[in-house]
């Protein structure tokens, strides 16, 4: 062989080769395409899964960094967007990422696992990413381990499937990214939304543009009253400081940790909780567990009342309406009070919905629901909260009026029992709406996804 002949050889190897592995980077198996045998029937795309460790028998205890997540779309099996978020013994998030303002005093956090899937540690995905079933001649190359993930829709059987392979070294990843966060700026992003942060007050968004719209809150209000042994008390969020400490961001969710306390008297301030938020490309998500160290009712004689109220202080929204699960009927925002909003049924109400030109979100306050989604027993109702009045103050806000204010009054506190109160806020970011689309979001918790794995 010439040596011109010879270098033609090794340079269309070395394009070979090249090629091969850009390839494999770019999600295929090697060339291998499973057999499918039933055809994805799962029309869901609101939805985010959540597995947990205890499930994926054939990968628990292998290697995170190890993990690709597969499903077969369009005639290829290829990597799809996940993340593994790891859970320690004591049932709270391992957070990996400091905030800038917060590298003096923090440390990022470090399971006990040495980054090993445990029983407790979480798989995320989107169910809009799951594809056919799919059959295997064995294991493909380069894999240990597949856990065949089912996930079927109890409204009308619908099913999907999702595979999680686990390989011997470099396993191919999706490069999509659904959500991010942005130290720098204190804000979430998705591609249709943003939601941005105080840093005096970390745990509430003081920006919620959709599509590139202005910003549409003007401030998340919590305002609590009460009475003990004749004496009135009360306090707003502005008796609240709340601060990031830790963070993880993912290609599925950003989880947000902050720490927050309520200030008596400008002086003295309560220990600080913590609180997790965690944010997917069309949810927030703020899980509260609330522990009540003694039973209220046995303190009626000394606590007379309580009365909280927790809302959304809205602006930039002339031109929307805005609907209530209680009430078929449609508001139109545009901060006068007209005869149908006076006469809103709110008694009982949960959710309520805004429309505008750039989209649509829903906020949902969930009383009754244990963290595994199980009803919990609660004496506490709600009530809606609705004002629709420029001219109407309700201070401290940054902007006058309440253009519209809108929430819940919740009733029922005294009535608690010794133990632990869960609740969630809930917001749903619904870039294309249309009417009777929030049905959608509210199949996430109502009929949510039923999940096996084989």
């Amino acid at each position: 062989m010439s040596r011109s002949a010879v270098k033609t050889f090794l340079i269309i190897m070395a394009i070979v080769i090249f090629s091969s592995v850009s390839w494999a980077g770019e999600g295929s198996l090697n060339g291998s395409n499973p057999t499918v045998i039933e055809k994805k029937g799962l029309s869901r795309q609101a939805d985010y899964v959540v597995v947990h460790g205890e499930k994926l028998k054939q990968n628990l205890s292998r290697e995170i960094a190890k993990f690709s997540l597969f499903a077969h779309i369009d005639g290829k099996f290829q990597p799809i967007p996940f993340q593994v978020d790891e859970i320690n013994p004591d049932g709270e998030w391992v957070l990996t990422q400091v905030p800038p303002e917060a590298k003096k005093s923090v440390k990022p956090e470090q399971d006990n696992d040495n980054g090993r899937l445990d029983d407790n540690d979480e798989m995320a995905f989107m169910a809009r990413d799951a594809g056919d079933r799919v059959s295997f001649n064995g294991l493909p190359a380069g894999v240990e381990a597949v856990d065949e993930i089912t996930l079927r829709d109890p409204a009308d059987n619908g099913r999907a499937w999702v595979y999680l392979l686990s390989f011997r070294e470099n396993p191919p990843l999706s490069n999509k990214d659904y959500v991010e966060y942005r130290p720098d700026k204190n804000q979430v992003a998705a591609k249709g939304y943003v939601l941005g942060f105080d840093p005096k007050m970390s745990i509430a968004p003081s920006l919620v543009s959709l599509q590139g719209s202005p910003n549409l809150i003007d401030r998340m209000k919590i305002r609590l009253s009460t009475k003990i042994m004749g004496i009135p008390f009360g306090f707003d969020e502005g008796n609240m400081v709340s601060k990031l400490s830790l963070y993880k961001d993912g290609p599925i969710r950003v989880i947000r940790r902050t720490r927050s306390a309520i200030k008596f008297i400008g002086v003295f301030r309560t220990p600080s909780a913590a609180v997790e938020n965690i944010y997917y490309d069309n949810t927030m998500l703020i899980p509260i567990r609330v522990g009540i160290p003694i039973s209220l009712k046995s303190f009626s004689s000394v606590i007379s009342y309580i009365r909280v109220r927790g809302t959304a202080d809205l602006h930039n929204t002339h031109g929307w309406k805005l609907k209530v699960d209680t009430d078929p009927r449609w508001m139109s925002l545009d901060g006068k009070m007209d005869e149908v909003e006076k006469s809103i049924q709110g008694e009982g109400s949960t959710w309520f919905l805004a429309s505008g030109p750039e989209g649509a979100f829903m906020i949902r306050m969930i009383m009754n629901r244990n963290p595994d989604g199980s009803f919990q027993k609660s004496p506490i109702k709600t009530r809606l909260y609705y004002v629709d009045d420029d001219t109407a103050p309700d201070p401290p806000e940054s902007v006058p009026g309440q253009s519209p204010q809108v929430g819940w009054w919740m009733d029922g506190l005294p009535d608690l029992d010794k133990g632990t109160l869960y609740f969630f806020a809930i917001m749903y970011l619904i870039d294309d709406y249309s009417d009777g689309a929030e049905k959608n979001y509210l199949k996430i918790l109502d009929q949510p996804i039923q999940v096996t794995v084989n």
